[in-house]
């Protein structure tokens, strides 16, 4: 635990290269089982760039741009206006780490504080685990940091950091 109060820590994947959506830039093997071991008491879980996720570890609904993944909601990340998004105790949030990425998913480049600013109409308590090689910019007024968690998948792979924020109350002016 950090100065602050925050839990900062590293996960080491190991070495089991699957991925069990078989989806290019799914989630590591037992990714999914961690995190709902940190958080065993949320019901609704929302998939942000879900891509495919496989939902027997971690069942919720998906967002995705592309309606040929058959997510549960198509729309844009930066607004989710479709989204009832007060609905949810728990966001993943893996968005693409570079153009290159992106370009690979048949999508553009997101900016990371206007998804932020979308997840701001969370309800007070909701968690969101951004999965990403960038900590997005947020409104210390709407969430606090509290994990960051180093993440090495195997050898010869990206680090990515994992940080978990939760709501705050109602913002002043909003």
């Amino acid at each position: 635990m950090s100065e602050d109060g925050r839990v900062v820590g590293t996960w080491i994947m190991g070495n089991d290269y699957r991925v069990k959506s078989a989806y290019y830039g799914g989630y590591p093997a037992g990714y999914l089982r961690r995190i709902r071991a940190l958080f065993p008491d949320k019901q609704k879980v929302l998939h942000l760039f879900s891509g495919k996720v496989d939902l027997k570890a971690l069942p919720g609904d998906t967002v995705d741009v592309n309606p040929g993944l058959k997510p549960t909601y198509v729309d844009d990340a930066q607004s989710l206006k479709g989204v009832p998004l007060e609905k949810y105790d728990l966001v993943l949030a893996d968005p693409p780490y570079s153009i290159e990425d992106a370009e690979r998913y048949q999508t553009t480049m997101i900016k990371r504080n206007l998804v932020m600013r979308a997840l701001a109409r969370l309800k007070p308590g909701a968690h969101v685990v951004w999965l990403d090689q960038v900590l997005p910019m947020y409104r210390k007024d709407v969430f606090v940091q509290e994990a960051v968690i180093g993440m090495w998948k195997s050898t010869n792979h990206r680090f990515r950091g994992i940080t978990i924020f939760r709501r705050l109350g109602r913002a002043k002016g909003r």
